[in-house]
């Protein structure tokens, strides 16, 4: 009896792989001509099955690659992603397909709330310090974007403990100017772009720090200030015309200010 049962279940499993192999070349067929709707059809049947060969992984793979990058169909790679990550046996894979499934909730489905538990779940599985600085950012530009700023913040202050090359620790400084901007905090965001501007001038200048700080000043009301730091914008800014406008408007501003005496140039 055992020895029919094994002979039924061999019979089985090659038609199961029998099945998976010609569903696979078929959708393989169909992508070589373009038509991956319908490649992505076959794959999913083979992905359905979750037979134990490599064809359902391999069809994972590919129908993620195809609804990324041929369909545009983010929720359907996102589908994909999270099969591999059950299922992969390399840690390797089961991590890429994570940062995958993060990056596509925040920047292709701008659903920041989803990003935010799919960020943490990287924060769970192994990673660099670098990583971890660069989830934690991922984490605060989501909250700020939902206007969350004091998780947004919390999340800032949290990276900068860390060890983070300068590229990460301008932009975490960058993104908590603009919290603090937001929260019309503007003496202490006046600090953070000062100091931006200091420590890494030729970036500050590439990124238009000096035009935040001097919107900063003039909400305070240091027309003065504002003026002194879009003069350095002179020549380097295109088009020329915004600096001009915007120094003309502040000299002006500055002149009919309450208590103000008139303005020479």
């Amino acid at each position: 009896m055992t020895r029919i049962f094994l002979v039924v279940l061999v019979l089985f499993l090659t038609a199961c792989s029998t099945q998976e192999e010609g569903d696979f070349k078929t959708a393989q067929k169909n992508i070589s001509q373009g038509k991956y709707k319908v490649a992505l059809g076959y794959l999913d049947r083979v992905i359905k099955r979750n037979a134990q060969t490599d064809y359902p992984l391999e069809a994972a793979r590919e129908a993620a690659r195809i609804a990324f990058f041929e369909l545009k169909d983010y929720e359907k790679t996102i589908e994909y992603h999270r099969f591999i990550v059950l299922h992969s046996q390399s840690e390797k894979e089961r991590l890429e397909s994570q940062k995958q499934i993060a990056e596509i909730y925040f920047n292709n489905l701008q659903n920041y709330q989803a990003s935010i538990v799919e960020f943490s779940k990287l924060q769970q599985m192994p990673h660099t310090d670098l990583e971890a600085a660069q989830y934690r950012m991922n984490v605060a530009r989501a909250q700020y974007y939902m206007n969350n700023f004091f998780q947004a913040e919390s999340e800032i202050d949290s990276l900068l403990r860390l060890k983070a090359d300068d590229n990460i620790r301008f932009s975490a400084l960058m993104l908590k100017g603009n919290i603090l901007v937001a929260k019309k905090e503007f003496t202490k965001a006046i600090d953070i772009f000062k100091g931006l501007i200091d420590k890494y001038p030729q970036r500050s200048m590439q990124e238009n720090v000096g035009l935040t700080l001097a919107v900063c000043y003039e909400e305070n009301d240091n027309f003065k200030e504002a003026i002194k730091v879009l003069e350095a914008y002179r020549g380097k800014y295109n088009p020329p015309e915004y600096i001009e406008l915007r120094i003309k408007r502040l000299q002006e501003r500055m002149k009919n200010a309450p208590g103000a005496k008139g303005f020479r140039k």
